[in-house]
């Protein structure tokens, strides 16, 4: 069981094992107690919980990165509240360092790619931010600038 987003079916979480068994290893690997009673509801709550991650993997990742960028979010409480709402259920800690131990480790059990490098995740944070703030400018520019470089863009708008 490398990650749970390889789970497709019943049989799959069959062939690790017994009912307890699979639950308990699902547990232990996201650290979350799971409220249910039998595989499908079992599978159910590991596909809800693989999209939501994998949906969300950008922000995910760039909280993980520095113990800052989820201190920046403000209390504790609100963190939890946010991480909750980005992973479809409740998380618990009673520290920031217990929260981004969890957040690593549900994110490592269903992250379809490991955790970004911090050069790669650096260089989408670097584009976001300067699309959010050439949008204060006036200028709208859309999420897919591979195809030009930011100096191409800016080059653009000048000639305007």
């Amino acid at each position: 069981m490398s990650t749970l987003n390889e789970i497709k079916d019943i049989d799959t979480l069959k062939s690790f094992g017994t009912y307890t068994e699979v639950k308990l290893r699902v547990e232990e690997k996201i650290g979350v107690s799971l409220k249910v009673s039998d595989w499908s509801q079992l599978l159910k709550k590991i596909t809800i919980q693989s999209v939501s991650v994998n949906q969300h993997i950008d922000k995910l990742n760039y909280l993980i990165l520095e113990d800052k960028n989820l201190k920046e979010i403000g209390q504790l409480s609100d963190a939890k509240k946010l991480v909750s709402e980005l992973l479809s259920f409740r998380i618990k800690a009673r520290s920031w360092k217990q929260l981004k131990r969890s957040l690593k480790m549900i994110v490592s059990a269903f992250n379809k790619h490991d955790i970004a490098d911090k050069s790669e995740l650096f260089e989408k944070n670097k584009i976001r931010n300067f699309i959010s703030s050439s949008r204060l400018e006036g200028v709208q520019i859309s999420e897919n600038l591979t195809s030009r470089s930011m100096a191409d863009v800016l080059n653009k708008y000048r000639e305007n």
